[in-house]
């Protein structure tokens, strides 16, 4: 019964926030002080009561009569029920598409955080999400020359007893520590890590990114070797899917050849095929050629084409008019200067979209390293950092600070290119227009 009335108070919660929401957002754009005030209060009150009071009935009680309210509140701050139900369809999709992307954002600030944490905050629960490092005295060296850890000691003997400060200046071999009261005796004592809590600070811990570089291999200096090998095969498979994509794409769309309607239907059927099914014959004809543990075999097949690609990009140049055409014909152009000069700077946003999701195949390859690749000077950073893992998979901050220098490029070139990306998708759905 309790778990009903729960599930029943999350649902009406969530069809009353977006009715509350709705009623800020009305009230803000009515432009009424009152109804602002009131819709605020509701909010200050749905919130308070959902955070505050972990008791069914009283949130589904208050998240009804705060849901009632507020719609009441929208249609007075609206100027017709048709402009209410418009905002309250408006909010709801926001807080959907803002829950969505704070959901896929959880992983990410996981990796963040646990690359910034230090070993004694890895394995504890519940999760910490802002890293924390124990205060250190200066004062107080240790026996390994770093300085002594700030802690609050209370014995096992004396559970009423007040914690005192002390300063841990030793970590024996038996698991206990070696102690220094700070109550003005200076009075040293050995005691378990179990009657100890330590004295901590928000501090991230920047040496996981240093000592994951440390522990790389000295002939990589420092993972530049894998960072060359990735930006050479994310470099040439842009270039060459970019490249030979357009070029056949404007070949099916534009040009009159026997045959093109038939060949296209062939391109297309070849998108049906699974890559298991020719993994192995590519393997035989690349080990034939010689190219075996090279990286050849991993951006040459990109100057071939993709047939995903030209499909995209036929679509948005059979949406190109034809007058355009004709006038660079007639001023002397051929049908590379009309695909050069005009077709390409006309299909820019699509280009830009399938350099970034080139780019993003390329950077994240970990299956084609792994079949073609044998020398570990030759390896890119995906396959570099599954060794790294394999190696060091005990030590979870420095392996996440790895993956977050390996995920950073990608995270800032999306950041920097969405508009391009975003804006090739949409003008896909709209056949190029």
């Amino acid at each position: 019964m309790q778990a009903l009335l729960w599930l029943i108070a999350v649902l009406v919660s969530l069809v009353s926030a977006v009715f509350v929401i709705g009623g800020v957002v009305a009230s803000v754009r009515s432009g009424q002080p009152k109804l602002l005030a009131l819709a605020a209060a509701l909010l200050v009150v749905f919130i308070g009561v959902i955070l505050l009071i972990p008791m069914p009935l009283v949130v589904l009680t208050v998240a009804a009569a705060t849901g009632f309210a507020a719609r009441v509140l929208v249609r007075r701050a609206s100027r017709n029920s048709q402009h209410a139900l418009q905002t309250t369809k408006l909010t709801a999709a926001h807080l959907t598409l803002l829950t969505g992307s704070f959901v896929f954002l959880i992983p990410f600030a996981w990796l963040i955080s646990t690359s910034l944490k230090s070993d004694d905050e890895m394995a504890v629960f519940p999760p910490v999400w802002i890293p924390t490092q124990q205060v250190r005295l200066p004062e107080y060296p240790r026996t390994d020359g770093l300085n002594a850890g700030l802690s609050l000691y209370k014995p096992k003997t004396a559970p009423s007893a007040k914690p005192v400060r002390v300063a841990e200046t030793a970590d024996l071999d038996t698991g206990e520590v070696r102690i220094k009261l700070l109550d003005g005796t200076n009075t040293e004592k050995t005691v378990t890590r179990s009657e100890l809590t330590k004295v901590r600070k928000v501090a991230p811990r920047w040496e996981n990114y240093s000592e994951a570089l440390d522990y790389l291999p000295p002939n990589t200096f420092h993972g530049l070797l894998f960072l060359g090998n990735t930006l050479l095969l994310t470099l040439g498979t842009t270039v060459g899917t970019v490249l030979s994509s357009s070029i056949v794409a404007y070949a099916f769309a534009r040009l009159k050849w026997p045959g093109k309607n038939i060949w296209f239907g062939v391109l297309l059927a070849t998108m049906m095929i699974p890559g298991a099914v020719t993994m192995m014959p590519q393997f035989l004809i690349f080990r034939s050629l010689g190219w075996y543990d090279s990286l050849r075999p991993l951006w040459v097949p990109a100057f071939f084409g993709s047939a995903f690609n030209i499909f995209l990009l036929r679509q948005f140049f059979m949406s190109i008019p034809g007058e355009l055409e004709d006038a660079a014909k007639i001023d002397g152009c051929g049908p590379f200067g009309v695909y050069w000069k005009v077709m390409l700077p006309l299909v820019k946003p699509a280009l830009a979209a399938i350099a970034i999701m080139s780019v993003l195949g390329a950077w994240n390859n970990f299956q084609g390293p792994l079949i073609y690749l044998s020398s570990p000077e030759k390896m890119p950073l995906a396959y570099a950092l599954q060794l790294y893992q394999t190696q060091h998979s005990g030590e979870p901050g420095l392996l996440m600070a790895a993956s977050t220098l390996v995920v950073l490029p990608i995270i800032l070139l999306f950041f920097f290119t969405q508009r391009y990306f975003i804006e090739g998708v949409s003008l896909t759905g709209m056949g190029g227009r």
